[in-house]
């Protein structure tokens, strides 16, 4: 495929969170690039996750007749997501990714590649607090014509899950991303390729004996400015079981990637990043591996640039409070034999009570917040304007 085709593909598929071993970023409209979030949307709403990744290796090769040519390895990867909550502490997810480069015979790309699907169980302890605890159930369908990918983490072409750990810390507890946060995930997938054989050479047949079992995980810190979110993020895996001889990503990586979110509007962001690979190469040399890519490319590519945009299509302004009728009380005597029954009811409805103020402080707290934010884009407004007057 030409280079220009490649840079539209790329443009146009600003497409899924880089799908790493299918854990990802799925808050709203900010937070890490790949890892996720232990609190989840707000019910009800639905956000659009589109972005788009690249990574190319300039290689040059001596012809017989002397003469020199130069190839360009591309690999481009884009796609699409959509998230959805569904309650307080329940949200679920869509991932679609649409293109892959798969380096094979023929077009050289997936086109779709595979579909992912996650539901996220977050938000716990439902109360105001610096610390958030959840759990990620991924699942991954093949709908690609290849797997087994150079350059791409591995995938063996068959139904594979994983349940991720989520743990978050954020200095504002009331509204998490405005305040310095920081993220931890861990978990294991499992890639239900026992008996397969990935060669596409005929005279293999090496079916793997066991079901391959990694660890994936990793640390991200983020620290917010008024038009900036400004990040690192720290991820990995490690294979418990590696994958057969005949897959070409047999190893373990480890990646750090700086990164930039710009927020032109409360409901859409652009980000940037930039991965930086900490492992060293190893590549198959497994002699069932009949490519020579292998001696070319490296397993996992030593960078990586990303590209994604997050919009949140329900972001609108609700009502905080809802008015509630109110609670009839019977003037009616009790009988003797309710005593007790009265008493477990008047304490229920003391802690009921307890809920709803804790309830209103909080909802307290996020007025005075959206308050204090109003003031600042007043004052910045009004300097704008006096700025602009003395110009004139």
């Amino acid at each position: 495929m030409s280079l220009i085709k490649r840079i539209i593909i790329s443009v146009l598929l600003i497409g899924v969170h880089f799908v790493t071993a299918f854990a990802g970023s799925e808050q709203g409209n900010r937070g890490p690039l790949y890892l996720s979030t232990a609190w989840n949307l707000t019910r009800g709403d639905f956000n659009l996750h589109a972005a788009s990744r690249f990574y190319f290796n300039n290689k040059t090769f001596n012809l017989p007749d002397d003469a020199i040519r130069a190839v360009t390895f591309w690999d481009i990867q884009g796609g699409m997501n959509l998230y959805y909550g569904i309650g307080k502490n329940y949200q679920i997810g869509l991932s679609q990714i649409i293109y892959q480069d798969n380096h094979k015979s023929g077009k050289g790309y997936n086109l779709p590649d595979d579909l992912f699907l996650n539901v996220k169980i977050g938000s716990f302890p439902n109360k105001p607090g610096p610390f958030n605890f959840g759990v990620n159930i991924l699942t991954r369908f093949p709908l690609a014509n290849y797997h087994n990918v150079l350059l791409e983490p591995y995938s063996a072409g068959r139904v594979a899950f994983g349940v991720i750990g989520l743990a978050s810390y954020a200095s504002n507890q009331v509204f998490h991303e405005d305040g310095f946060n920081a993220h931890a995930n861990l978990g294991v997938i499992d890639h239900n390729d026992n008996g397969i054989n990935l060669s596409e050479s005929d005279d293999i047949t090496y079916s793997n004996p066991k079901t391959t079992r990694e660890l994936y995980g990793g640390m991200a810190l983020i620290l917010p400015t008024t038009q900036f979110d400004f990040s690192v993020e720290l991820y990995g895996n490690y294979h418990i079981t590696k994958p057969p001889p005949t897959a070409y990503s047999r190893h373990s990586y480890l990646y750090i990637t700086p990164g930039v979110t710009y927020k032109p509007f409360y409901w859409m962001s652009f980000c940037c990043g930039f991965d930086f690979r900490l492992t060293p190469n190893k590549s198959n040399s497994s002699d069932l591996i009949r490519s020579g890519l292998t001696k070319v490319l490296p397993t996992y590519p030593t960078w990586r640039v990303n590209f994604s945009m997050k919009v949140n299509l329900t972001s609108k302004i609700q009502s905080r409070f809802e008015e509630k009728p109110p609670v009839e009380s019977s003037t009616a005597e009790p009988q003797k034999g309710d005593v007790f029954k009265n008493i477990a009811d008047e304490r229920k409805q003391i802690e009921n009570a307890e809920a709803e103020l804790e309830k209103i402080r909080s909802e307290r707290e996020k007025m005075d917040e959206i308050l204090k934010r109003l003031r600042k884009a007043l004052e910045i407004k009004e300097s704008e304007k006096k700025k602009e007057d003395k110009k004139n």
